[in-house]
């Protein structure tokens, strides 16, 4: 019987798959405190990607029946969840060494960090630990706003200028239990991502909510570079008059709709499976804080005429050439990556928001492998041979035309594919259908 089941997996790529998941955890797993508790992570992200949910009694479905019933494999799930010997932040520290492995594979020139706070949803929760009021505007209420719901906000910073992103700082947080501000948690992540990579040059994109003279202060400190989309246009600024060689007091909104063009270009967006190619001007000038007149600091503007949407961003980095200015922009457009990846995490990918746990420890624990589960769909995507990721799309339900996607979602859905058969062909082979119960009389 053992024969005849491996020659029929011998015909899936779960071997594959396994061993890609144990090459790519190795930092997490070695920094377990039990060798046994390995194999229970590789049954958890075995099952995250087999059942695409962080529902344990789902990733348990998903074992090859060779080592236990799914009962068996759901209780050594939950028992390293709320394992005392086990540390969360270890498990954060293996996630940030996992993406730091897969830095040193791709070595990128410098890294681009994006950084940005959600808010997953969790309903009927109100007496689960740590609960709290989040705000999320998708999806939106009946009228088409935003609105309030019970959940946990949470923030990532991911590296987007690898072919795999990688995390290297998340925390999913309660405001009723332990959460100071959110700029702190945002401060966290600019020193974290910094120790992780203390030799590569960091630079670090943020939308509005990052436009903070603290977070311009906290970057000063820890000197990695920035380029953070402006919010408070109206605040009072000092730009630097070259003819004049001397700095003038102006409001940043009366510099931002006066500045002359110095550059255009060509930009490609994409959006919603639609490509659309616009020219963009670009001007630029150097200003400072009246507050701290020691770091200098440079406003980029990029008007996008027919589309009539003026970009507005703030950063550290001199912006003394062309080229300069263009990396700059296309450094901060890298940043949608992060919201990609959160969609990936939340909604038709893993389901984060799924999670059913009741305590916010065990749910950090979980909230670390379910990222780490996502990162290991990119190393496939990018590391394995394109027949064999084009073969595992196929399977998930690429339709072969020429309008069809190529993101993460089919090729999950091709490896929960091969994690299910393999483990309903173990199952049939061990526990073969009970054909006689069928007949009557």
């Amino acid at each position: 019987m053992n024969i005849a089941l491996e020659r029929a997996l011998a015909k899936l790529p779960s071997e594959e798959i396994k061993k890609t998941i144990q090459e790519h955890m190795r930092p997490m797993a070695e920094r377990l405190p039990d060798k046994r508790l390995k194999r229970v992570l590789e049954d958890l992200v075995l099952g995250i990607l087999g059942g695409e949910t962080p529902v344990v009694t789902e990733m348990a479905q998903q074992n090859g029946k060779g080592d236990g019933e799914s009962w068996a494999v759901a209780k050594r799930i939950y028992r390293l969840l709320h394992n005392n010997q086990v540390q969360t932040d270890q498990l954060y520290e293996g996630l940030y060494q996992v993406g730091s492995k897969a830095v040193e594979r791709e070595k990128p020139e410098y890294l681009v960090a994006a950084e940005d706070p959600v808010n997953f949803e969790k309903p009927n929760v109100e007496v689960v630990e740590g609960a709290s009021i989040v705000h999320k505007a998708s999806p939106p209420d009946l009228s088409g706003h935003a609105r309030l719901a019970h959940g946990y906000p949470a923030i990532t910073a991911t590296i987007v200028n690898t072919r795999v992103p990688v995390t290297s700082y998340a925390n999913w947080f309660s405001d009723e239990i332990d959460f100071i501000s959110q700029n702190q948690e945002i401060m966290q992540a600019f020193e974290t991502t910094c120790r992780v990579y203390p030799e590569h040059q960091v630079r670090i994109v943020g939308d509005s909510g990052l436009d903070d003279q603290k977070m311009f202060a906290k970057v000063g400190i820890l000197q990695p570079e920035f380029v953070f989309r402006a919010s408070h246009l109206e605040r009072i600024v000092e730009v630097y008059n070259a003819r004049l060689d001397r700095w003038e007091t102006e409001a940043l909104q009366d510099l931002t709709q006066s500045i002359p063009y110095q550059a255009s270009f060509e930009v490609l967006f994409n959006h919603a499976g639609r490509t659309r190619l616009d020219t963009v001007h670009f001007g630029w000038l150097q200003i400072r804080l009246p507050e701290n007149h020691a770091q200098i600091l440079w406003v980029l503007v990029a008007d996008d005429p027919s589309m009539d949407r003026e970009l507005v961003l703030i950063t550290n980095i001199p912006l003394e050439t062309i080229p300069i200015v263009q990396q700059v922009y296309n450094d901060w457009r890298l940043r949608s990556r992060i919201e990609h990846g959160y969609r990936f995490d939340q909604e038709q990918g893993l389901d984060v928001e799924d999670m059913r746990l009741h305590t916010l420890d065990r749910m950090r624990r979980l909230f670390a492998i379910v990222l780490l589960s996502a990162q290991i769909v990119f190393v496939i995507a990018f590391h394995w041979p394109p027949k064999a990721v084009l073969w595992l799309r196929q399977l998930g339900g690429k339709l072969g035309i020429a309008s069809d996607p190529d993101g993460p979602y089919w090729l999950l859905h091709g490896i929960s594919a091969v994690i299910v058969s393999a483990m309903t062909l173990s199952f049939a082979f061990l526990h073969p259908f009970p054909f006689e119960a069928m007949n009557c009389g």
